[in-house]
């Protein structure tokens, strides 16, 4: 019987977050009305407002109603990071490991993706975690990856829910345990991930961490196989079941 693949896959968003009031169904196209954009953006942000510091650090990287100069990008969206806004501490951090307006230093970007991460932020999570896993900025530590990969796909990301699967299967920064890989796969199963739907597939085919239930099992598999995914078709050949 063709086993099942567990792997964790890095997965990185790298763009920058903006929080913004929402304007009028009109697009920011012309030159006056990003101006004007910006003009507000920078006196509110001298007022004291972090949302709008942040907001003024977006203007400066995307070029919006000023010149685009990503130094200052950073500076502002430093402002905003040192007073605890959670968009502004991701888009600090960003900024250092792409070294976008800033020397590159992975150390200073996980120490602002661990700020923007304690304070709920999913991506900085994964992205935390990445570094560990990596050691990218710091001592390569599989159990704190884990640790922050379980913490953001606890809040539903997929890629997450993945690593944290292959971590449980593989004993890989966790003791290994099948009934928790079988869950967590499940999990991303659920949300259209066809290696995440073969896997659970096999957990069930297989009883492994789970009860055998071959027909539930071949149901997951199935919903591998209509998204074209090979490994699950190829098992089906191999195996002696239908495709679909």
């Amino acid at each position: 019987m063709l086993a099942a693949a567990f792997s964790f896959c890095i997965f990185r968003v790298s763009k920058f977050k903006i929080k913004v009031v929402p304007l009028p169904q009109v697009e920011i196209t012309e030159m006056k009305k990003e101006r004007e954009t910006a003009n507000k953006y920078r006196q509110q942000a001298l007022e004291g407002d972090l949302m709008a510091m942040n907001n003024m650090g977006v203007c400066y990287a995307q070029g919006i109603g000023v010149v685009e100069d990503h130094v200052m990008a950073f500076q502002w969206y430093m402002k905003a990071a040192e007073l605890g806004d959670i968009y502004a501490c991701y888009n600090v951090a960003e900024c250092y490991y792409q070294g976008d307006g800033v020397e590159q230093d992975f150390e200073r970007a996980l120490h602002w993706y661990l700020i923007a991460a304690e304070k709920g932020d999913v991506q900085s999570q994964v992205n935390a975690a990445n570094a560990f896993y990596l050691g990218q900025g710091t001592e390569e530590d599989h159990v704190k990856a884990h640790q922050w990969w379980l913490k953001a796909a606890q809040r539903g990301h997929l890629q997450s829910q993945k690593n944290v699967g292959a971590n449980y299967r593989n004993g890989d920064g966790v003791e290994k345990d099948d009934s928790w890989a079988a869950f967590w796969y499940e999990m991303a199963g659920q949300q259209g991930d066809p290696q995440a739907q073969f896997s659970t597939g096999w957990f069930y085919m297989t009883g492994t961490g789970v009860k055998q239930d071959k027909r539930k099992g071949l149901k997951w598999i199935h919903r591998a196989t209509a998204q074209g995914f090979e490994h699950a078709k190829q098992w089906c050949r191999d195996n002696g079941y239908s495709i679909y």
